[in-house]
C-alpha cells in the first residue's frame, strides 16, 4: 500500500466517533467531495459540519447529489477549482470492502472469505460498483451545472445507493457510481375519476323486463306482486 501523503487522516485515527452498543461508528450522515490538495475524498460529518477523515472509497445510500451555484459561478470567473460540489447521504461504509469477515459457530468466532476471487478480476462482492446496476457520474463545472449520468449526460438528483471513490481504489476506472432511481409508473389520466353514462357518451341500457306467460301474470295480479 503506498504512503499516505502528509495531513491524510484515515478512519482508523478520525474522532471523536459516537459509540453503539459499544462499538464505534462513523456519523450517521456525511457529505463526501473530491479534496484537490490530498487527492483523495474528504468525509464531513454533515451534523456538525467538521472533517471527520479521508479516505479512497465511500459508500452512502439515500444520496443526494449537491451543487453550490455560486461556487461554480466562482470557477468559471476566476478558472480556479473550488469545493462547491458535494454527494450527501447515510455513511454505509469507509475504505474498500474486506473480504475477510467473522461469524460466531457454536459459540467460536470463525473467519471466513466472502468470496474466492483472486483479487485480479472484478468481484461484486468485493467490488459491488463492478455490478450491472451500477451507473456511472461524473461532474464538470465547466459543461454542467449538476452532476450528470456518464453516457446520457441526464442531471442526477438523487439515488438510493452511491459508491465515490478516488484514483487509488482498485476496480472500475470511474469515481462516481449510482444506482438509478426508478421510473415512475404511468397513471391513468382519468384514474380516480367517475364519469355519468351521459358525460363518457355512452347509452344507457335499460334491464332486461322479464317475461311473463297471461298464466304467470293473472297469478302475479292476484298476488299483488304486478
Amino acid at each position: 500500500m503506498s504512503k499516505e501523503p502528509k495531513g491524510f487522516i484515515s478512519w482508523k485515527d478520525a474522532g471523536p466517533r459516537k459509540m453503539m452498543d459499544g462499538i464505534e461508528v462513523a456519523p450517521d450522515r456525511v457529505k463526501v467531495y473530491f479534496n484537490l490538495n490530498l487527492d483523495c475524498l474528504s468525509v464531513i460529518d454533515a451534523e456538525t459540519g467538521l472533517l471527520y477523515c479521508h479516505a479512497h472509497r465511500v459508500e452512502i445510500h439515500n444520496a443526494k447529489f449537491r451543487v453550490q451555484e455560486a461556487g461554480r459561478q466562482r470557477v468559471l470567473r476566476e478558472k480556479r477549482k473550488n469545493v462547491h460540489a458535494y454527494i450527501i447521504g447515510n455513511c454505509h461504509d469507509i475504505g474498500d470492502v474486506a473480504k475477510e469477515r467473522h461469524r460466531l459457530v457454536r459459540d467460536k468466532i470463525e473467519k471466513y472469505e466472502i468470496c474466492n476471487c483472486e483479487g485480479t478480476m472484478w468481484c461484486e462482492k468485493c467490488i459491488p460498483e463492478s455490478g450491472d446496476q451500477f451507473r456511472h457520474g461524473y461532474y464538470n463545472p465547466y459543461k454542467h451545472k449538476t452532476f450528470v449520468d456518464d453516457i446520457s449526460n441526464k442531471s442526477l438528483f438523487k439515488s438510493e445507493r452511491v459508491i465515490i471513490r478516488d484514483k487509488t481504489a482498485v476496480g472500475p476506472h470511474f469515481n462516481i457510481f449510482y444506482i438509478p432511481e426508478p421510473k415512475p409508473k404511468r397513471v391513468p389520466w382519468n384514474k380516480g375519476l367517475r364519469y355519468t353514462f351521459d358525460q363518457m357518451g355512452f347509452k344507457k341500457k335499460h334491464p332486461r323486463r322479464r317475461k311473463y306467460t297471461p298464466k304467470n301474470a293473472e297469478n302475479l295480479v292476484n298476488l299483488g306482486l304486478l
